[in-house]
C-alpha cells in the first residue's frame, strides 16, 4: 500500500483503490492533497497492472467538498477575491488549480472509475463522483452541489456533469438551492447507480471493479473513450472512431483469445493485453 497522510491508495486483484483520508475533515479536500491526486492519477494512467480504480473515503464521508479554510481565504494559498495573497501563474490562469483539474483527471486516466460513496458527496465531492463511471451509494450517503449555500458559484465541471447523468431540471435545481439528497432521492434522480446497505458501498464498488479488471481491459478502455467522444462528437465522427477503435481492439491478445474462447465455448482468460 502507497501512502500520503491525506490519501491511501493499494491494488487489489488489478483495482487500484483511493481512499481519501481526512475523516477529521469528512475527507474535504485542499490543494495539497488536489495536487497529489492529480499526479496519481496521472500515474495510474501509465500502470498496466491498475486496470480500473476505485475512489472512496475514510470514515464517515466520501468526500465534503473543498476544505473551508482555503475556501475562506485564510490558508497561506490564495484564493482569488478572497484572499490579499499573490497568486503563482499558474493559479491565475486556471483559479481552481488542481481540484478542478482532478476531475479531468477522472475522466483521462482512461480507465473505468467506480465510485463507493458514504456519507457526505458535496460541492468538489460531488463533481469528483459525477465524473467516476459508476457510483454505489449506502443509505448514509448525501449529495449536494454545496457551492451556492456558501456564496459561490458551482465549479470543479459541476455543471457539465449533472444535466448528463440527472434531468436538466434536477441539476438545475441542485446549483440554484444548494439543496441536500438523501441516498433514495439521489438514487431515484439518477445520481446514484448502485445503493446498497450501509457500510457496503465499498464492497460492491469493489466487486464490480474487479469484474472489469478481470475483463478485456484494452477493449473496455477504448470503449469507454468511445461513449464519452459521444457526449460532444456527431453520430458520424462516432461511427469513424468507433471504427479506429475496433481496429486497435482486434490487434489485442484479448481479442484472439475472447474469439477463440467462444468457438471452443469456454469462458475466456483475458490478460489485458
Amino acid at each position: 500500500m502507497a501512502e500520503k497522510d491525506h490519501y491511501h491508495f493499494r491494488v487489489e486483484d488489478g483495482v487500484g483503490v483511493v481512499t481519501l483520508n481526512r475523516p477529521d475533515r469528512l475527507n474535504a479536500v485542499n490543494w495539497d492533497l488536489a495536487t497529489d491526486l492529480v499526479e496519481l492519477f496521472r500515474g495510474l494512467r501509465r500502470r498496466d497492472e491498475v486496470r480500473v480504480i476505485v475512489l472512496t473515503g475514510a470514515g464517515r464521508a466520501f468526500c465534503s467538498g473543498g476544505d473551508a479554510e482555503w475556501l475562506s481565504g485564510g490558508s497561506d494559498r490564495g484564493i482569488p477575491g478572497l484572499s490579499a495573497a499573490v497568486l503563482e501563474r499558474y493559479q491565475r490562469k486556471t483559479p481552481a488549480g488542481p481540484f478542478a483539474e482532478f476531475t479531468r483527471m477522472i475522466v483521462e486516466v482512461e480507465k473505468p472509475v467506480i465510485a463507493a460513496i458514504a456519507g457526505p458527496a458535496m460541492g468538489a465531492g460531488l463533481a469528483y463522483a459525477l465524473a467516476c463511471d459508476r457510483r454505489f451509494a449506502d443509505r448514509t450517503a448525501r449529495l449536494c452541489a454545496a457551492m451556492v449555500r456558501l456564496g459561490f458559484s458551482p465549479d470543479c465541471g459541476i455543471t457539465w456533469l449533472l444535466p448528463r447523468v440527472t434531468s436538466l431540471s434536477t441539476a438545475l435545481m441542485m446549483v440554484e438551492t444548494g439543496n441536500i439528497l438523501d441516498a433514495e432521492a439521489a438514487h431515484r434522480a439518477g445520481l446514484v447507480d448502485e445503493l446498497v446497505d450501509e457500510g457496503q458501498a465499498l464492497p460492491a464498488a469493489l466487486a464490480y471493479a474487479k469484474k472489469l479488471a478481470a475483463g478485456p481491459s484494452v477493449a473496455i478502455d477504448l470503449a469507454r473513450r468511445c461513449v464519452l467522444k459521444a457526449l460532444t462528437g456527431t453520430l458520424d465522427e462516432i461511427l469513424d472512431y468507433e471504427a479506429v477503435a475496433g481496429t486497435m481492439s482486434a490487434h489485442t491478445e484479448d481479442a484472439a483469445e475472447g474469439t477463440k474462447a467462444f468457438v471452443e465455448k469456454r469462458k475466456p482468460v483475458f490478460k489485458g493485453r
